[in-house]
């Protein structure tokens, strides 16, 4: 049989009576917690500070740490009221969390979607927090350094990937509605495969018919020849502008 001593933080359990006494809730445990989860959520914000993104360093610093003490509240509440769920507070602080990060998210002129890196990061260090908050450090430590690789080393693999795909996204201006079907005809003769058109509404009052185009050079083995089909389009007439979305 399980019982409750037993469930330990692994990293706590192998530092003997003073692990057993930052698991346990005291104003040292408390306050360890609420410094890592500043720490923690300090580190990730810094990264993204520096990549001048929306949320920053106070801001991850301050979801981590209040998310650490939504979850020390809550094990309080478990403690001194017997009964009571002691799940409830963290589930919220997950749900909860959602509405901070739709705040980072928007929708660009050109219909791409910026943000959601963002917001999946203040979710995660939500979590970093929940998990200082219930003393479970090894998770939040291991938790922190996924999320770092994440943001500094990731983005490299990434982008090898999307110069090597032949899949691409266009934003295209035409001069008129009817340049559509003289656009999609020369992109076939170059065996060149649409696979979605989407109109821009965002230009109605340009005076031009602007299009987002998702593409697929089959012909296309190496960056250069993307770069070639780019230059075809910019010649023909009725092409006002055109360049690839990332």
């Amino acid at each position: 049989m399980l019982f409750l001593n037993d469930i330990i933080d692994p990293i706590c359990k192998s530092m003997g009576e003073f692990g057993e006494y930052l698991f346990d809730i005291n104003v040292i445990s408390i306050s360890i917690r609420l410094i890592l989860a500043c720490l923690f959520g300090g580190v990730i914000g810094i990264e993204r500070s520096t990549k001048k993104h929306a949320a920053g360093l106070r801001t991850y610093i301050l979801v981590c740490m209040g998310s650490a003490l939504a979850m020390l509240v809550n094990q309080f509440a478990f403690l001194a009221f017997p009964g009571t769920d002691g799940s409830r507070i963290g589930a919220q602080v997950i749900s909860g969390i959602g509405f901070l990060g739709v705040g980072t998210i928007v929708v660009t002129s050109r219909n791409r979607i910026k943000g959601l890196t963002t917001a999946a990061g203040i979710w995660a260090c939500a979590c970093i927090g929940l998990s200082l908050g219930a003393g479970f450090y090894t998770a939040a430590i291991i938790a922190t350094l996924i999320s770092m690789v994440t943001f500094t080393l990731l983005p490299s693999l990434e982008n090898f990937f999307v110069r090597h795909t032949k899949t691409y996204e266009l934003h295209i201006e035409l001069e008129t509605r009817q340049d559509l079907k003289k656009l999609i005809t020369f992109l076939r003769e170059e065996q060149i495969h649409v696979k979605a058109v989407e109109r821009n509404a965002a230009y109605e009052s340009s005076g031009l018919s602007v299009y987002t185009l998702n593409v697929v050079h089959h012909k296309a083995k190496h960056k250069n020849q993307e770069n070639d089909l780019l230059e075809q389009l910019r010649k023909l007439e009725y092409v006002n502008f055109v360049e690839e979305i990332y």
